[in-house]
């Protein structure tokens, strides 16, 4: 608020009365630059917290994904380590087998 002293000196003196017009024509446009800058890194904020959002939505998604075909894989390997187990048991009980023939056969053929 300004002062008795102030007010008189505005009245008497025109160009006091423009300086202090143009002083706060120019506060008024500092405030406006200084609200419409805030207005601007208030919307950049809000679209970088909606990219990050999103971003995050995706790498929590991939992640899920990841861990599921891990999960299949596993079964895979534990399938794949049970057909080779029992492939490798036939195997031994075939080598077995010819070699009970082959003796067999080898004593049949010294008689």
């Amino acid at each position: 608020m300004q002062t008795d002293k102030e007010l008189e000196v505005l009245i008497s003196e025109p160009k006091a009365m423009d300086k202090n017009i143009a002083t706060s024509e120019f506060v008024k446009t500092s405030f406006e630059a200084v609200l419409k800058l805030h207005g601007q890194v208030v919307d950049s904020k809000e679209s970088e917290l909606t990219q990050l959002r999103d971003e995050n939505e995706f790498l929590k998604e991939l992640v899920i994904s990841i861990q599921d075909i891990n999960s299949e894989d596993r079964q895979m390997i534990d399938i794949l380590t049970k057909q080779i187990q029992s492939l490798q048991d036939e195997l031994e009980f075939t080598k077995r087998k010819y070699k009970l023939m082959w003796n067999k056969a080898v004593e049949n053929y010294k008689k």
